[in-house]
């Protein structure tokens, strides 16, 4: 029965007993791999074992199960920083800037900002080192994101202004790609933010409220955290394309995404009942940090929050269609919103403060030390023996290097007290930094100058 199998299983049967009755036991070991048994691959679903050999889809979604690691995180190992748009980073510091004038990544180069945050990382498989995929999604060029993602890659907004009843049930002589606007979106997940937001902006009606002197932008506060969920939640190696449907009464939002367990074909909840699980972390952090959501989990708490507001008589559904689509829909137009501010359980006006664990800890840049300042002076916690030897391992990780480079570099043998003596003044004071701050102890752990760094050289 082993050769039946692949790859190939070393299986013990064992003979066990059980209430006095003797049965054959065979443990079989959780691994990551995908088996076939006779050739075919095989899932359960539910309480049955299904052939799933000739459907590429759940094969799929059977190998991203078993690996449980997110497709944003698939390395690109040829990607260049000069494949990414530079614009879309200036996008994002305009905003962190805006929310938080020291925040700590407005020091980082686009490049240390990427390896600083879990961008840069290794294939399992391959072995091979380069930056995730979520790289691309949120800063690749156009051209970029059709080289390197692995499925057609489009966010599709329509607006029709008509009911959404007469257009699921349209008249005879009704023009089925009929519309009134649409933008089709191929861009990295800046811009398409910035044009989903225009787009709803041009085609769905303003509700602002004006309270002893607090004005919200109620559509603003509902639709872009709608918005905010649709691109975060996406599984971007699906092939369904991402839309967001606009009629006159209804807005629809349509997403592929990942099963997780026995999901029917097709499921219908209330939005309430209904729980998202996060499977884009580096690009949720992202949009976390420059404020185009709160927190992860905000999502649903804010719909409910707003949407009254904007529709009194609003109602919410979310759809799951043949286990591989998200079906998020919000009704509105028939009743005034509400318009007392009091009943808002917090001011939605302001966003709570937050506290920053910057990595690494730098002063502000009018603060940054002048250059040919002595390193002894810059980094004070530095023994003076060890200060010449500092100095050379700030001058060779202009690179990022391992710490067994280092080592050479500075000639010394006793990793313990290299780190203590050297890389440990050097991080505290930010002229040294680690790529994979999260986890300082990493066999894939490289340490890179800072900009501060670069200054005091």
């Amino acid at each position: 029965m082993e050769e039946d199998f692949f790859p190939s299983l070393d299986l013990t049967p064992e003979i066990v007993e059980i209430n006095k009755r003797k049965v054959l036991y065979i443990a079989i070991p959780k691994r990551a791999d995908v088996y076939r048994y006779k050739n075919k691959v095989y899932d359960r679903v539910g309480c049955e074992v299904c052939d799933i050999t000739y459907s590429y889809n759940l094969v799929r979604n059977l190998f991203l199960r078993k690996h449980n690691e997110s497709s944003e995180n698939i390395i690109c190992p040829f990607l260049r920083m000069s494949e990414l748009d530079e614009m879309a980073f200036r996008v994002m510091r305009k905003h962190l800037v805006d929310t938080n004038p020291n925040h700590p990544w407005l020091n980082l180069t686009n490049e240390e900002f990427l390896h600083a945050n879990g961008f840069w990382g290794q294939d399992p498989v391959s072995k091979k080192e380069g930056f995730a995929l979520a790289t691309v999604l949120l800063f690749g060029k156009e051209e970029t994101i059709q080289n390197y993602n692995p499925v057609t890659y489009r966010t599709d907004a329509i607006y029709r202004n008509i009911p959404y009843d007469d257009f699921s049930h349209p008249a005879s002589d009704y023009p089925e790609s009929r519309y009134d606007d649409r933008d089709i979106i191929f861009s990295n997940l800046i811009d398409s933010y910035a044009r989903l937001t225009k787009f709803i902006q041009r085609n769905l009606p303003k509700r602002v409220l004006n309270k002893s002197g607090l004005s919200i932008n109620i559509r603003e506060k509902l639709f872009n955290e709608i918005i905010s969920n649709l691109l975060v939640h996406r599984e971007y190696t699906h092939k369904y394309p991402c839309r967001l449907l606009i009629f006159s009464d209804k807005l629809i939002t349509e997403n592929g995404m990942r099963s997780y367990g026995h999901i029917p074909s097709e499921t219908k909840k209330t939005f309430d009942s209904f729980n998202v699980r996060r499977i884009n972390p580096l690009i949720t952090k992202v949009f976390q940090e420059m404020r185009w959501i709160e927190k992860p989990g905000s999502g649903k708490q804010n719909i409910f929050k707003y949407a009254p507001f904007y529709d009194k008589g609003y109602e919410v559904e979310v759809e799951i269609q043949n286990a591989e689509r998200f079906v998020f829909s919000i009704s509105y137009g028939n009743e005034e919103g509400l318009d007392d501010l009091n009943l808002l359980i917090s001011p939605p006006a302001y966003f709570p403060e937050r506290t920053y664990h910057p990595f690494p800890s730098s002063p502000p840049k009018n603060e940054w030390p002048v250059y040919n300042t002595p390193l002894s002076d810059v980094c004070p916690t530095i023994d003076i023996s060890y200060v010449d030897k500092a100095e050379n391992i700030l001058k060779a990780c202009v690179k990022p290097l391992p710490i067994q480079d280092m080592m050479r570099i500075a000639k010394q043998s006793n990793r313990t007290r290299f780190r203590k003596n050297i890389i440990r003044p050097l991080l505290e004071e930010g002229l040294l930094a680690m790529r994979i701050p999260t986890k300082p102890s990493s066999p894939l752990q490289k340490y890179f100058t800072t900009e501060k760094g670069k200054k005091v050289l």
